[in-house]
């Protein structure tokens, strides 16, 4: 016989013996008194629980489970009008008033305020469902735990969120501090350090979850507020590691030079300039870039240039002759914040700046100047010899500005300062909610007609101002609420050249006629342009007239200095179409004052 045949044999063999073993021994434990006493102790256990869930239904078959918890009160084997009415007095003798500490400080949420109500009913309806879902292993699970733990229940109750929400931002309000950093300062022209200070911040999260804590479990005992202690980037001891490189920084004087044109920085200007940035333990010293940005911006305003054009033929709206009468310039400006920034921390003494031409004289041709593509106009009739200098100068400076396309025309930057210095006259305008004598008065006509160009070239309108009251002369010829007003150096109008070509502006008047025109032209690109009629509401009448004595005036005369205007509201839209696409919709409205008639009574004495 072989030694594999063997082996199976022997293995059978074993098998068998192992199986009928435990079979016989399983046999003889049936029929021991062992088997049978724990037969017994196990149907005990069964009968006891048995019982135990059927006395345990039968006694909370109409009560709430043992063990749960609403707030502080225990509702575990209430029946439910029990809970209800227990959890209502306990409502009703609650002062719903939340006391929040920081700092020996206390801050009061009341109940009132954000308009807190309890839901008992569905308080208890919530406690009531419990162990009793439907689900077999749910309602198990929650009744065994009933009957080891406490079950805290949350509450139902309804705020006025808006409330809350106002509640939330007055506390942090009233303890957000941000650090305060040290800085530098000059005082009677010597560099000093302020020192820094550190903030504070409430824990938003935190405040969050102790106010609805305790509206949930109707616990209105004091709390503590979380509190982050914020620390300032730079202290008076970082500052002190740079002092004197700052302070020779600051007291450095740089001329920025173009042609005979100059500009220096005053030192509260360079300290502006001064920027301190920590970097670990190292304290560095560099430009303000976004202060200094501002300081370049100016001197763009007084370099930069538009070039000028001129329609010198038209033929049915079309463009037959054109020539650049005067090239426009640009100053290099990201070449100038780096050339300063040189000067500055080297503490050079001058910066030349880097101007370029842009518009080449002898290729007209480039601008895309083909045809007229929107214009508007408006009559000066009656104006004063002054006003009527002062709109027409406006346009004049005006006339024949090319805007480069993807570039925003600006009024005030392209008619430069308005002041007697510059050739304006006195004429009346809005002051202070009267209508004076200024410098300048009559140059709204100018923007309030371009703006009419612009509207009717479907070109984007970027910045535009209503004036005060309505101006009579707007209206007539136009409509009530087409109009824009300046006021150097706070309102200006401006447009944007959203075409892919140059557009050139073009004015004209007529003094006889007393009219004023601004023409803008370019390249068409099918755009087509819709204005409603403005809808004017809430219409009311000029106060009455008021008369005020005059001491300079003669007695027995009348001057009137402010004429009346019915005050209102206007509105109108504007859609800009090509082909089926909109471009663009966009609505103008203005609110005008009522103005009343302002007459001065002659006051002098006789000498």
């Amino acid at each position: 016989m072989s030694e594999k045949k063997h082996k199976g044999k022997v293995h059978k063999f074993l098998t068998h013996f192992s199986k009928s073993n435990l079979s016989n021994k399983v046999s003889e434990f049936a029929k021991s008194e062992e088997f049978y006493s724990l037969i017994k102790k196990l149907y005990f256990v069964v009968l006891v629980v048995i019982v135990f869930f059927t006395v345990y239904h039968i006694g909370y078959t109409k009560r709430i489970i043992p063990g749960v918890r609403v707030g502080d009160i225990f509702v575990g084997g209430l029946t439910y009008d029990q809970a209800v009415e227990a959890l209502t007095k306990h409502n009703n003798s609650l002062k719903k008033d939340l006391k929040l500490v920081f700092d020996s400080r206390d801050f009061e949420i009341k109940g009132e305020t954000i308009s807190l109500e309890y839901n008992i009913e569905a308080t208890v309806s919530r406690a009531f469902d419990l162990g009793r879902s439907g689900n077999i292993f749910v309602d198990t699970k929650d009744k065994l735990a009933s009957l080891v733990k406490t079950i805290q229940l949350k509450t139902h109750y309804d705020v006025d969120s808006g409330s809350l929400s106002s509640e939330f931002s007055r506390i942090k309000g009233e303890i957000n501090v941000e650090p305060t950093e040290a800085t530098f300062k000059l005082a009677n022209n010597v560099l000093i350090i302020e020192p820094s200070y550190d903030g504070q911040k409430v824990d938003d999260q935190h405040l969050y979850d102790t106010v609805i804590n305790s509206l949930e479990k109707m616990n209105f005992r004091e709390r503590k507020l979380s509190v982050e202690n914020l620390k300032p980037q730079n202290t008076k001891e970082d500052l002190e590691k740079v002092y004197d490189k700052v302070n020779n920084l600051v007291f450095n004087k740089i001329e920025i030079i173009y042609q005979d044109k100059k500009w220096m920085p005053t030192v509260d200007q360079m300290l502006e300039f001064v920027s301190v940035e920590k970097d670990g333990r190292n304290v560095e010293v560099g430009l303000n870039r976004a202060k200094f940005q501002s300081y370049v911006n100016q001197i763009k305003l007084e370099v930069d240039e538009l070039p000028r054009g001129n329609v010198t033929a038209v033929q049915n709206n079309l463009v037959t002759g054109f020539e650049v009468t005067r090239k426009g310039r640009e100053l290099n400006t990201s070449k100038l914040v780096s050339e300063f920034k040189d000067a500055f921390l080297n503490q050079k003494s001058q910066v030349f700046l880097d101007v370029a031409e842009i518009a080449e004289l002898n290729d007209p041709s480039r601008y895309g100047i083909f045809s007229l593509i929107g214009e508007g106009s408006s009559k000066f009739t009656g104006s004063i010899p002054a006003r009527v200098n002062n709109l027409t100068l406006a346009a004049a400076r005006i006339d024949g500005i090319i805007v480069p396309p993807g570039e925003t025309f600006s009024f005030n930057n392209s008619v430069g300062e308005i002041s007697g210095r510059t050739g304006y006259d006195t004429a009346y305008i809005i002051s202070n909610g009267r209508t004076v004598l200024g410098e300048g008065g009559g140059v709204c006509q100018t923007s309030t007609t371009l703006f009419r160009a612009v509207l009717n070239s479907g070109l984007p309108v970027v910045v535009r101002h209503p004036h005060a009251y309505r101006v009579g002369y707007y209206e007539l010829d136009g409509a009530i609420g087409i109009d824009a007003s300046v006021f150097q150096p706070l309102l200006d109008f401006q447009f944007k050249n959203d075409t892919p070509n140059h557009i050139l502006i073009q004015s004209s008047w007529d003094t006889a006629a007393q009219t004023l025109n601004f023409k803008i032209y370019g390249t068409p690109d099918g755009r087509s342009v819709e204005i409603s009629t403005p809808v004017v509401t809430n219409l009311i009448p000029p106060p009455e007239p008021l008369y005020q004595d005059d001491p300079t005036l003669e007695k027995g005369k009348t001057k009137q200095v402010d004429w009346a205007a019915w005050g209102a509201k206007a509105s109108f839209t504007r859609k800009v179409t090509r082909d089926d696409e909109v471009l663009y919709e966009d609505s103008f409205k203005s609110t005008y004052q009522p103005w009343r008639a302002i007459f001065l009574v002659g006051a002098k004495e006789d000498d």
